[in-house]
């Protein structure tokens, strides 16, 4: 089986054995979505919250590792990663603004998150949650750089979909943590203390995870102005983004950790993006 240089290199840190592990590009079901985005990947045994970028411009072919596979029995494409802030992502390369009423993008998931509860169970209180889908931001232009910040860059997502192990008497529940504004509260921003950064985010019910080995639906809509979320065939978010409207977006899926001492793992089965001109709320 070909391997990418990227792989290659990197074999002796993430044990890739490609005899027993599929390559995501030979699948047709996920060649669509690929050929959009790039991996972003964290080195479990690095510093907490690096990154390295993998298949730029959507040059997946024979890109493999022991963090990103495609699961041969069932033929899902598998995400995980150890260590506080690390991730095992693929980024969309399509960015978008969100202010056209008439053009919703949309991006669909199936996913199956492996056992969350183990992977968060030695991690302290406050950090007992992960990330599988987002829609993050670079900045209010386009700059024709995928990857790159331009002006007017937060660090913030407009959206998280999570796993939370705890939270409001909910257990083992997906939340979506919306930004609810366009400041940067950054901790470099001197905006921390404001009301806006003390007002910056909502966090909402999705529902409780799949067990038993089902799968959980999301379809995301972003566009003219709104936020929409369906889980499992029913509309659980509808949220108002207005003031997002400068912002230059883009979805990422996979696993992204705000836990430590554990493993993040998710197989998903399904991973489309497309562009609507409305969204189906149910």
């Amino acid at each position: 089986m070909k391997l990418s240089l990227f792989a290659v290199a990197m074999s002796s840190v993430f044990c890739v054995n490609a005899a027993d592990l599929g390559v995501p590009a030979d699948y047709q079901k996920f060649q669509d979505i690929l050929k959009i985005s790039k991996l972003q990947m964290s080195d479990p045994a690095g510093k907490s919250g690096n990154k390295e970028e993998y298949a730029d411009g959507g040059k997946f072919e024979g890109v493999v590792f022991d963090h990103f596979y495609i699961d041969k029995a069932t033929e899902a494409m598998v995400f995980k990663m150890a260590g506080y802030k690390n991730r095992s992502e693929i980024r969309v390369n399509e960015n978008f603004r969100v202010d056209d009423a008439n053009t919703f993008h949309l991006l669909s998931a199936e996913f199956e998150a492996i056992n969350p509860k183990a992977s968060v169970k030695d991690s302290d209180k406050k950090n007992d949650e992960m990330t599988y889908l987002q829609v993050h931001n670079k900045g209010t232009y386009f700059d024709g750089k995928p990857g790159s910040h331009g002006e007017g860059y937060i660090p913030h997502p407009l959206l998280r979909v999570v796993y939370d192990a705890n939270r409001s008497g909910k257990k083992d529940w997906y939340w979506a943590v919306i930004k609810n504004n366009a400041v940067n509260c950054g901790s470099k921003s001197g905006n921390k203390e404001t009301e806006a950064c003390k007002k910056a985010y909502v966090r909402l019910p999705i529902g409780p995870i799949a067990t038993g080995g089902e799968t959980d639906k999301f379809d995301i809509y972003v566009g003219g102005e709104q936020l929409v979320i369906n889980h499992n065939g029913k509309t659980v978010v509808n949220h108002d983004i207005t003031y997002w409207k400068d912002m230059i977006s883009y979805f990422k899926a996979g696993v992204y950790n705000q836990f430590k001492n554990g493993e993040s793992e998710a197989h998903f089965h399904k991973l489309t993006y497309s562009v609507e001109k409305q969204p189906v709320i149910h």
